[in-house]
């Protein structure tokens, strides 16, 4: 896939809050028994207002954009099933929420994540992408974590779920240097931006940290069970794939099935490690 060339904005003074995008690149390795494999993924912050954010990749943004016409209609198309980042992070007036695909094509997944996030502010400091930035060390889910961040863009976001630094986060890695953001970019996004939603939602379950805890411990145990559901409903059809193969609805939902369940295999490095423990 080739991915766009970023025009970087180096900015030294004031950014304003109003429909930006910010992009990192995430740097991660899924598999803690293969630490030659390391995947780079751009991902997207959106702000859109002091205090509200989203947080994405930019495949599942080309995903959903593909193929959001077919699913408003009732076809479901397979997204590519080697997308590695599938949820979305939601900040909104000092919550956070996790939001991702639910058990069926009906029902979505937000986890209220009402952890507080106790930074401690360094001396350290460092030049990144021209900004003055500073240190703060963090424990979170699992992991310890370090950020730099610059007070030239005064917004008190980042990527993932971090946020609360008098400034956003340029750079954010744990100790391990398994997940490593690296802002790369920002652009303006227009005033009639919206993200483009690939399903009529009819029912948004709500978590607490518990209950998902729970709930992700029963999806490893079957990673492809929302596709099952897709192919019980008639909502994967006879298709061809991309060279001109033809293959029936059932003969698509095992090797959803079976590539599913390998990549839960080897995705045992996950960002919030303490997810795994039950």
């Amino acid at each position: 896939m080739k991915y766009f060339v970023f025009i970087f904005f180096l900015f030294t003074q004031f950014v304003s809050a109003q429909n930006k995008r910010f992009i990192y690149q995430y740097t991660f390795i899924p598999d803690s028994t293969n630490k030659a494999n390391v995947v780079k993924e751009f991902m997207f912050l959106e702000v859109s207002g002091n205090d509200t954010s989203s947080f994405f990749s930019q495949r599942k943004y080309q995903s959903d954009s593909t193929i959001m016409a077919p699913a408003n209609k009732g076809k479901m198309i397979m997204p590519p099933m080697d997308l590695t980042v599938l949820y979305t992070i939601e900040k909104k007036g000092g919550k956070v929420f996790y939001k991702t695909l639910g058990n069926s094509a009906q029902m979505r997944i937000k986890v209220n994540d009402e952890r507080k996030l106790d930074w401690k502010i360094l001396n350290d400091k460092q030049k990144i992408l021209n900004y003055n930035t500073q240190k703060a060390s963090l424990n979170f889910a699992g992991r310890a974590w370090n950020a730099w961040f610059t007070q030239a863009i005064p917004l008190q976001d980042g990527p993932y779920k971090f946020h609360g630094l008098p400034g956003l986060i340029v750079k954010m890695e744990d100790a391990t240097k398994s997940h490593i953001f690296e802002l790369v970019g920002i652009s303006n996004l227009p005033d009639d931006y919206a993200y483009p939603e690939r399903y009529q939602f009819t029912k948004e379950v709500e978590f607490n940290r518990s209950e998902y805890q729970k709930y992700y411990t029963k999806y490893r145990k079957d990673p492809a069970a929302v596709e099952k559901q897709l192919y019980i409903e008639g909502k994967i059809p006879d298709q061809r794939d991309s060279s001109g193969n033809f293959r029936t609805g059932a003969q698509v939902l095992r090797e959803i099935e079976v590539a599913a369940k390998e990549n839960v295999k080897k995705d045992n490095n996950i960002i919030e490690i303490d997810l795994l423990k039950e």
